[in-house]
């Protein structure tokens, strides 16, 4: 019986521990790829946005897999680009990407453009007027992606692959001028090139041994007290996690130079200290481990 129980400690000691534990792995946010009109097939120009989506789908998926990285959740990035009206495009600069960075607590940016996405030669039979049947012909494939770090902007890594796939009778049919679009032609021709440069990608992180984004989160303030628990003004966008653990500051009386009237600072005294329970979007709650809080206390890393 005494060591079952001791078992069972020893398992919830473990498992305590796994949730609290610090990912230290950087944040990846992939933003839309860029797609060139001229290396594009006409039928496919109706649906660059959705073959943009997939193609961050596929991203998504490898980067996940690999486990080097964690990629910012897409619908939350882009409620978020729309709210601080930022351009989830590609073409990304360097301002931008430290905006971002600063605002989402990410690492990194990945983003790229669709050079190809094309059917090599231009002949084709038309049928019943309303579509085209290709014969042996090759849709090919061709991407180039760039990493840019977000505390400064700089790409620190690109990369570039071609796919292609041919079909011996391929029937496209169009609609109002548009086409069937059909996703898996993004799948067969783009997945192979994601999968190699996922690869790639993840050991070019761990290259760059960059500090986690977690580190970004340093300072803030308690926004409000209620009973035992304590809201701080920095959440997930500031790479709070459960388990963290933050020192409540009382800033002191200002130190003023007497002859500039400049103020210098102030002293910070350490009253309490509280630990991370719940994590919102931009604001986390706490929990007093000891000492005290009151609104407008300031928070650090403890």
């Amino acid at each position: 019986m005494v060591r079952r129980l001791l078992s069972s400690f020893i398992i919830l000691l473990l498992f305590g521990t796994m949730v609290y534990a610090r990912d230290t792995r950087p944040r990846v946010a992939i933003v839309d790829f860029d797609i060139d009109d001229a290396g594009l097939w006409s039928g496919f120009k109706p649906h660059k946005r959705e073959i943009s989506s997939a193609l961050v789908s596929l991203f998504t998926t490898a980067l996940v897999e690999r486990g080097s990285v964690r990629v910012f959740e897409r619908k939350r990035l882009e409620a978020i680009m729309k709210e601080q009206n930022l351009s989830m495009s590609g073409n990304v600069d360097p301002s931008t990407a430290v905006k971002i960075g600063k605002l989402i607590g990410v690492q990194y940016i990945l983003t790229g453009k669709i050079t190809r996405f094309a059917y090599k030669g231009k002949s084709f039979d038309a049928f019943f007027k309303v579509g085209f049947k290709f014969k042996n012909k090759k849709l090919e494939g061709r991407l180039d992606i760039r990493l840019i770090r977000t505390d400064t902007g700089e790409v620190v890594y690109v990369d570039k692959g071609m796919g292609s796939k041919k079909f011996m009778n391929l029937r496209i049919a169009t609609i109002g001028g548009g086409t069937d679009y059909d996703e898996t032609m993004v799948n067969e021709i783009f997945e192979p090139i994601v999968e190699q440069m996922a690869d790639k990608l993840s050991k070019k992180v761990k290259e760059l041994k960059i500090d986690s984004p977690e580190m970004s989160a340093k300072q803030g303030k308690v926004i409000a007290v209620k009973g035992n628990e304590v809201f701080i003004n920095l959440g997930e966008r500031n790479g709070v996690q459960l388990g963290d653990v933050f020192a409540v500051k009382k800033k002191g009386e200002s130190l003023i130079d007497p002859d500039t009237g400049e103020e210098l600072g102030a002293e910070m005294t350490k009253v309490g200290s509280i630990k991370v329970i719940e994590v919102k979007e931009k604001y986390s709650k706490c929990k007093i481990v000891s000492g005290s809080a009151k609104k407008g206390n300031i928070v650090t890393r403890d």
